[in-house]
């Protein structure tokens, strides 16, 4: 929606169920955008290389990518197995390098992929999550090392939509929050920071997560290692 907002005119939206949710086709045809709603897992080969030849048939060249796939399997480092890891790595960095194969001849003007702040400060139970976001972090360096368009975002949870919206991943963040002064994203905010990320010198790894600093370097045990030199140093009474 936010792309066909800001003059997105043809728009190819690519799931495994190759349907759009209800009401979202007709908001994005107000908007003024042709939409193309295409079945495609870009964690296979063949489905990614099929995606960017149908969307230069049927639609236009890419000049565009944004990769939002993802899918979380949590558990203990030492009850991870592979099929946790197959299942979070598929989407995320089998699906993210697929579409840079895919579309290794094509002049893409934006690439946005979408990271996790837990490839940048971690999470509890999700070391599976924490390494596919980082292989998206390290092939954003990598295309820009070659002189191609990419941004890893990094996002923190969003508040009205996402993974962290609902369910038990949204009391779990609640509580978070107030232990750590880690908030959620807001719509207008997440937009916002989506429209800076496909700026031409944006740089190539964005963390985008609403922080109470005071809250989160304060707090004893809460702050992330790489921060501990910001966090203030509790004053010590000489004894007498």
């Amino acid at each position: 929606g936010g792309l066909a907002e800001r003059g997105a005119r043809a728009l190819a939206l690519a799931s495994r169920r190759g349907a759009l949710a209800a009401g979202d086709g007709a908001r994005l045809a107000q908007a003024g955008a042709a939409v193309a709603a295409i079945r495609c897992d870009v964690a296979e080969v063949a489905d990614a290389r099929r995606l960017a030849a149908d969307v230069a048939q049927r639609m236009a060249p890419v000049v565009g990518v944004w990769h939002a796939a993802g899918r979380t399997a949590d558990g203990l480092l030492a009850n991870l197995g592979a099929r946790a890891l197959r299942a979070v790595y598929a989407p995320k960095a089998h699906g993210a390098w697929s579409l840079h194969a895919a579309l290794a001849a094509a002049k893409v003007g934006a690439c946005v992929l979408f990271s996790s702040v837990a490839a940048l400060l971690g999470g509890a139970g999700q070391a599976n999550y924490s390494a596919a976001n980082a292989c998206l972090d390290a092939l954003g360096t990598h295309r820009r090392a070659h002189d191609r368009a990419c941004v890893s975002v990094q996002w923190g949870a969003w508040a009205e939509v996402g993974m962290a919206a609902r369910g038990a991943a949204s009391a779990r963040m609640a509580a978070m929050e107030a232990a750590s002064g880690l908030g959620r994203i807001g719509l207008a905010q997440g937009l916002g920071a989506l429209h800076a990320a496909a700026l031409p010198r944006a740089p190539s790894r964005i963390g985008v997560m609403p922080v109470q600093w005071q809250r989160m370097l304060g707090a004893a045990g809460s702050a992330p290692a790489f921060l501990s030199g910001m966090a203030p140093r509790t004053a010590h009474v000489a004894p007498e």
